[in-house]
């Protein structure tokens, strides 16, 4: 029996589809680091490059997210909990790679409307995708370059929307510390999801951060994030640069959905927080948007 197809059905949905892109999990967080960046940028308000630039960063995950599934359905066939769509038979992959290369060309050609700077910078994020997951070079596997790489990532979609200005390159204070801010942020997503699989990665013996430091020093790094990215958040609300009530509108409505499935849904918890905090965190954002169009 061929691994890569087990269990194909031969049809496939649009929620199969959605479900391997995992599209839910970072489209919000990707618009809302774009308008971050447009800010400071001096182009908030430019609902155009918003779309285009916020678009070009959610199909370059889309391209990333999908390739990951494909080059992950060895592990994911053996691992308890998985939710390879490819590995559980719903998607083929040979579709997953079709997926994963149109959402690339679609992210490609719409950074090239947004200019060189942009162009080059989801190139980039694309590049480190592919290079995340690829068998022969798989960043994913070594510890540490694993959370690096991510982080990377995250920094530069929000630098590709914070350099689009016609200006070119800006380099400022709020930039490099709100780019911190999206740095760590994505890194710790990263961590957080490696907790969650921590067994599943043991089981399989897949190399991780986690699994090569432990649970117990993990959280630790999770803490010792949180705590800077709260530092540095606290200084831009001091400065002037973020509101108030952009900090607490992401704030109380990412945490109040995460607090109330653990208050009344404990049994689950841990199923359901799995599945809840990217929702929580990008219901934040979408919040976060709306505040921050609200303020300006």
């Amino acid at each position: 029996m061929e691994i890569i197809n087990a269990g194909f059905q031969g049809r496939v949905n649009a929620s199969a589809i959605f479900s391997l892109a995992r599209v839910q999990a970072y489209a919000p967080i990707c618009f809302f680091s774009t308008i971050v960046g447009l800010d400071i940028a001096g182009g908030a308000h430019n609902l155009s490059s918003l779309f285009i630039i916020g678009l070009a960063n959610t199909f370059a995950l889309v391209a990333t997210f999908t390739f990951n599934n494909v080059e992950d359905i060895v592990e994911d066939i053996h691992a308890p909990s998985h939710k390879n769509f490819i590995a559980l038979g719903k998607v083929s992959k040979r579709l997953g790679c079709l997926i994963a290369a149109i959402a690339a060309v679609v992210s490609i050609s719409l950074s090239f409307f947004a200019g060189n700077i942009v162009f080059l910078l989801i190139l980039a994020i694309l590049a480190i995708g592919f290079l995340y997951s690829w068998r022969p070079f798989r960043i994913k596997t070594m510890p540490f370059w694993d959370v690096f790489s991510n982080g990377v990532a995250g920094g530069l979609m929000f630098l590709s929307s914070a350099w689009s200005s016609p200006k070119g390159i800006i380099f400022e204070i709020h930039l490099f510390s709100v780019c911190a801010v999206f740095f760590l942020g994505t890194a710790l997503s990263l961590i957080v999801h490696q907790l969650y699989d921590y067994e599943d990665d043991l089981i399989i013996k897949i190399k991780t951060s986690v699994t090569t430091i432990g649970k117990k020093k993990a959280y630790w790094v999770v803490g010792c994030i949180m705590f800077t990215m709260g530092c540095l958040l606290a200084y831009e609300c001091w400065t002037g640069f973020f509101s108030i009530k952009l900090i607490l509108s992401y704030c109380i409505v990412s945490g109040g959905i995460i607090a109330i499935s653990l208050i009344f849904l404990r049994k689950k918890s841990t199923l359901l927080s799995k599945c809840l905090v990217p929702w929580a965190i990008n219901m934040g954002a979408v919040t976060a948007i709306l505040a921050w169009y609200y303020d300006n």
